[in-house]
Parts: C-alpha cells; sequence; structure tokens
C-alpha cells in the first residue's frame, strides 16, 4: 500500500508539497478551501508571477528566527525552485533586480504546470473543503459547508496560508487547526501593504507617483529607509518602498509606538544641486512659487507645499526672500506624514508573524504531532517584495514534501 498523504490547501507550498510527495511515491490528497487551488498564485507579480529572486536573499526576510529561516532556503534555494520548475517543463527568464519569471510572464503558466503535473501523478484535489478538526490520523471537514466527511491519512501536510487576500482562501483557518494541535501563534498582522496616514490633503494628491526617498521613524528613531517610486492614495501612501517596511510600521503601531515616514521627492538631489537651486532662484523670479517647484515635483506636491507654507497661488518668487523659496524646496525634501494604520488583511499580500519556527524541526514536522508537517505563510516568516515569498513557500513545501516520504 502507498503511503497516504494529505495536504490541507493548495496554494504555492501546499502544490509543491504534494508534487514532491507525489513524486516520492505517496498517494496525495488535496484539501482546497476554495472552487479551486492556486488562487493567490494568479493574484502574484501583477499578474506575472514572480516567482523567486536569485539575489542574495539574506536581510530579505522577517520572522523571530530569521537564521532557521535561512536555514531552510539554504536547503532548496531559488536555483533549486528554478529547476523545480524546469523538470514540470515551465522557462523562465531573469530580470535586472534578480527576479525569476515565466518566460510568457504570465501567472496562469505556472498555475497551468502545477496543475497538470498533480493530474499526471494522480494528485486527487478536492475542492470547497473546509477541515474542522485533525484527531487519530483523520482528518474530519465539510464539504461544501454542509457535508460532514472525514479522510485517512500516514501523513498531513499543512499548508492552510495566513490571513492575507482571504479572497484566494488564506482565512486564518490553518491556525486554528494548528492550535488544535498544541501550536502557538505569534500575532498575524498585514505585510506588503497600503499605509493609512493622517491629514485632509490626501485627497487632493490621490493618483501622484514619484521617486521619492522614505524613512520610518519609529517612536522617533530611524527604523528603516527605502527608495523607490511612492504612490500618494486618497488616505495615504502606496507602492513597492512602502510595502518594504509596511510590516515594521503595523507590528508598531500593534504596540502603540508612533510611527512617522518623511519623504524626500529630490532623492536624487545632492547638496550641490541644492546650491545650484538657491542660484538661479534670481533667473525664475517671473514665475509663482508653485511653478518653480513644479519644475521639480509633481504639481500637487507643489501645490500643497505652498498651501503648508501660506503661499498664495499668484505669488511670485522675486517676491519673497530667498531664503523663504528655499524653504519649500526643503519641505520637498522632508515631507513627513505620521501613519495611523496598516491596510487589513482583506489589502496585504502576505502576513507576518504566524507559527514559531521553533515549533518545527528541520524536517518540517510538528513538535508536538508526529507524522503532521507545516509548511509555507503560516509559520513565522514574511519577506519583502521580488519573490521573496513565493520562494518560502516552494522551498518548505518541497522540503516536507520530501520529508513525507522518506
Amino acid at each position: 500500500m502507498p503511503l497516504k498523504v494529505v495536504v490541507i490547501g493548495g496554494g504555492a507550498s501546499g502544490l509543491a508539497a504534494a508534487i514532491t510527495a507525489a513524486w516520492g511515491g505517496a498517494e496525495v490528497i488535496i484539501l482546497e478551501h476554495k472552487d479551486r487551488v492556486g488562487k493567490k498564485i494568479l493574484m502574484t507579480g501583477n499578474g506575472k508571477c514572480n516567482l523567486t529572486n536569485v539575489s542574495d536573499y539574506h536581510g530579505k526576510y522577517y520572522g523571530e528566527d530569521v537564521e532557521r529561516i535561512y536555514s531552510f532556503l539554504d536547503r532548496f534555494s531559488p536555483q533549486d525552485t528554478i529547476a523545480f520548475f524546469r523538470q514540470m517543463g515551465l522557462y523562465t527568464k531573469e530580470k535586472r533586480d534578480g527576479g525569476i519569471y515565466p518566460v510568457s510572464e504570465q501567472a496562469t503558466a505556472v498555475l497551468d504546470v502545477l496543475r497538470s503535473t498533480c493530474i499526471h501523478l494522480g494528485v486527487k484535489v478536492f475542492t470547497e473543503c473546509e477541515p474542522v478538526s485533525i484527531k487519530q490520523g483523520m482528518v474530519y471537514y465539510l464539504e461544501q459547508k454542509t457535508q460532514k466527511k472525514q479522510i485517512h491519512f500516514d501523513k498531513l501536510i499543512l499548508a492552510a496560508g495566513g490571513t492575507a487576500a482571504p479572497v484566494s482562501g488564506s482565512d486564518g483557518s490553518g491556525y486554528n487547526l494548528a492550535k488544535t494541535l498544541g501550536h502557538h501563534l505569534i500575532k498575524p498582522l498585514p505585510a506588503l501593504v497600503q499605509l493609512r496616514c493622517e491629514g485632509n490633503y490626501f485627497k487632493a494628491l490621490s493618483g501622484v507617483r514619484a521617486q521619492a526617498g522614505l524613512t520610518l521613524y519609529i517612536d522617533h528613531k530611524i527604523a528603516a529607509t527605502e527608495e523607490g517610486e511612492l504612490q500618494l492614495t486618497d488616505y495615504g501612501i502606496s507602492g513597492i518602498p512602502v510595502f518594504q517596511f509596511s510590516r515594521i510600521v503595523a507590528r508598531a503601531l500593534s504596540e502603540q509606538k508612533q510611527c512617522q515616514v518623511k519623504i524626500d521627492f529630490l532623492p536624487f538631489f545632492q547638496q550641490v544641486d541644492m546650491e545650484k537651486i538657491k542660484e538661479s532662484i534670481s533667473k525664475v523670479a517671473y514665475k509663482t512659487v508653485e511653478e518653480f517647484l513644479s519644475g521639480m515635483a509633481h504639481k500637487k506636491i507643489a501645490s500643497l507645499i505652498c498651501k503648508q507654507a501660506q503661499i498664495k497661488p499668484d505669488v511670485r518668487v522675486g517676491e519673497l526672500p530667498a531664503k523663504k523659496v528655499m524653504s519649500c524646496v526643503e519641505a520637498l525634501r522632508k515631507f513627513t506624514v505620521t501613519v495611523k494604520a496598516a491596510n487589513p488583511f482583506e489589502n496585504a499580500q502576505v502576513c507576518s508573524g504566524g507559527i514559531p519556527l521553533k515549533e518545527v524541526t528541520d524536517q518540517l514536522e510538528s513538535i508536538y504531532c508526529k507524522n503532521i508537517y507545516i509548511t509555507g505563510e503560516i509559520l513565522d516568516c514574511d519577506g519583502i517584495c521580488g519573490g521573496y515569498n513565493l520562494q518560502w513557500a516552494w522551498a518548505t513545501g518541497v522540503l516536507a514534501g520530501r520529508a513525507v516520504v522518506q
């Protein structure tokens, strides 16, 4: 009789685990909460699916035990992920930032190859299943929310995801299952998410995109710096540089700490450039201050700076002291906003927190329940944007899939 493996969760990590276990000769069944597997995969990389990243991953992950995170990634590297997909017939390409994408740049190609491989290997997929409990080698679940069913397993892989993007099936139910097995939980919070800020001027700035340097302050101390395309929304700030430190903000706010972000709308300007701007003031005396600032930053931002400096729209550069004009330029470099909240899980790409890594073995087996393995986002690990979170999903899924058949 072949080994019977049940995988709870048909996301990236669950599919990788199921395929790997099936390659090892196991009879595999996936229990998926939604009406089909891999919904979240289709949402990644703006629909292009940034599979992994071949850049050095040290410093790109968060969690209570970062060294343990690296130890798993050392055993299944980004290069291993590329080989894993090539084995299934998916070819990839590398972009300048080290991001690895399918050649077609279609997330559907990634999901298609995973699904077709499952079919080829005889992996059974039961959809619209809601696991309720795990007891003595049995999973008890509801099919289509009403029919009570149960299934036997020799080994079980819990890959139910976290709480980010619940529309994809990550509704936090995996946490509840893990807790019934004796596991503890580091409070899950949104990560890779937009930030809500104080101020009644954001509606006027909504839609503005600008290259900017960002400095995050937690209780007035520098906590992180980022640079990239900032997006201003009608409630606050968004964009990749914001996402990168949003998990720090969400956790700090949960601890009632003050969070501020200083925005430099002139990140490419050096001190010598500022001196040249000062020297040019007399040559542009005919311009309004707003027009002058619009030569450096988006007009909506220039307008707000003038309003905050109590400079009327028709006031010209030549009508003000040079020092006053330069104070407006300086304001473009230290525009500070106070963050009042991170957007909720519905808007987040991943979540921080989860089951502590100390509660699984090096084979990802639960230290509380033999023959039960835990993988993916449900564990206490989250990465920055750029393919790092999917790499964690593939790596832990494959490692667990190997472990169950050893």
